[in-house]
């Protein structure tokens, strides 16, 4: 693989971070310079690939595919939106679960109250007294 395999990505840095132009290179992770313009910062980053590519080499490693890095962001975005579609679909699942419950906890209330009501007139008959939680209408 030579040098040129390689894609650097230039970019302007901010006044905030000193300004000029950063060089990047995704396949190889780690490697980066910068400069005053981006013929600079691109001069710099190529002198930076250099030395990484012979550290790398020196320490007996094979060297990134070129490409790698794209390839690498693909598939954590693949990754990505599976977990998300698994997601959504727990979610789904998860709101049609509320919804059985709620239904049957609305149908639990509605049984109480009309055995309750049912059951009123025998509470009356035993000379129980009703105390009602609602203010009778008027009239």
């Amino acid at each position: 693989m030579k040098m040129d395999d390689y894609v650097i990505i230039i970019l302007p840095l901010s006044e905030d971070d000193g300004g000029g132009f950063v060089g990047l290179v995704p396949d190889l992770q780690g490697c980066m310079s910068d400069g005053e313009t981006r013929e600079e910062a691109l001069a710099n980053t190529q002198q930076a690939m250099a030395e990484w590519i012979e550290h790398q080499r020196g320490r007996g490693l094979d060297l990134p595919r070129p490409g790698i890095a794209i390839e690498r962001a693909s598939e954590q975005r693949k990754t990505l939106l599976k977990a998300i579609k698994a997601l959504m679909a727990y979610m789904d699942e998860a709101d049609g679960r509320i919804a059985e419950l709620e239904k049957a906890l609305e149908d639990a209330v509605d049984g109480i109250s009309s055995s309750w009501e049912k059951n009123l007139p025998l509470f009356e008959s035993a000379g129980a007294r009703l105390y009602r939680s609602r203010p009778k209408s008027a009239h």
